[in-house]
C-alpha cells in the first residue's frame, strides 16, 4: 500500500483483540518500517515485501527494542495509555505479525512481489481487488477504535479499583 497507515488498522484490531499478548508500540512501528523499502527503492516491493525478507526485519526490529524495554513500556504507558510490560516474546510476536501482515496485504497488489521468496511468483496477485484490499485495512479502523477505547476503559477502571482497595 502506498499509504502505509492503511496497514495500521488491520494490525491494530488483531493486536488490540489480543492484547497485552503483543506489544502495541513494537507492533504499530512493524506494520508499517517495510515500506522503508519501496520509499528507497523507486517504489518497488522487493527483498523485504517477502515473508523470508520481513522476517529478518521483525528480527532486527525487535533486537533493537529488547534494549529499550523502559522506553517502550513508557511510551505505552504515557502516550498509547495502554501500560503494559515489554518482554522479548510480546516484542517478538508483535513484530513478526505487524511485519507478516503487510506483507499479505501488499501481496494482492503489487505484480514485483515475490512474497514466498525464493520461489518466483506471487500466488495472491489480483485475487482480490485493490479497492477490497484498502477497503478492509480502512474499515478495520473502526473496530479496532473500538477496542482501544474499551481496552482503555479497562485498564483506567482497573487502576482507580486499585487506587480506591485498602491495603
Amino acid at each position: 500500500m502506498p499509504f502505509t497507515p492503511f496497514h495500521w488498522g488491520p494490525s491494530l484490531l488483531i493486536g488490540l483483540m489480543f492484547f497485552p499478548l503483543l506489544n502495541i508500540p513494537i507492533l504499530i512501528v512493524s506494520s508499517v518500517i517495510v515500506d522503508i523499502e519501496p520509499f528507497l527503492m523507486n517504489l518497488q516491493h522487493l527483498f523485504f515485501h517477502s515473508y523470508v525478507g520481513a522476517t529478518i526485519v521483525a528480527i532486527l526490529v525487535a533486537a533493537l527494542a529488547v534494549p529499550l524495554k523502559r522506553k517502550i513500556e513508557w511510551i505505552s504507558a504515557h502516550l498509547v495509555f495502554l501500560p503494559q510490560k515489554a518482554t522479548f516474546r510480546n516484542i517478538l510476536v508483535a513484530s513478526l505479525l505487524g511485519v507478516w501482515l503487510h506483507v499479505f496485504l501488499d501481496s494482492f497488489l503489487y505484480p514485483e512481489m515475490q512474497p514466498f521468496f525464493p520461489l518466483d511468483g506471487n500466488p495472491f496477485l489480483y485475487l482480490v481487488s485493490s479497492a477490497t484490499v484498502y477497503g478492509i485495512a480502512f474499515w478495520s479502523f473502526v473496530p479496532a477504535l473500538g477496542f482501544y477505547f474499551l481496552r482503555v476503559y479497562l485498564v483506567t477502571r482497573r487502576k482507580k479499583a486499585d487506587e480506591n482497595e485498602p491495603v
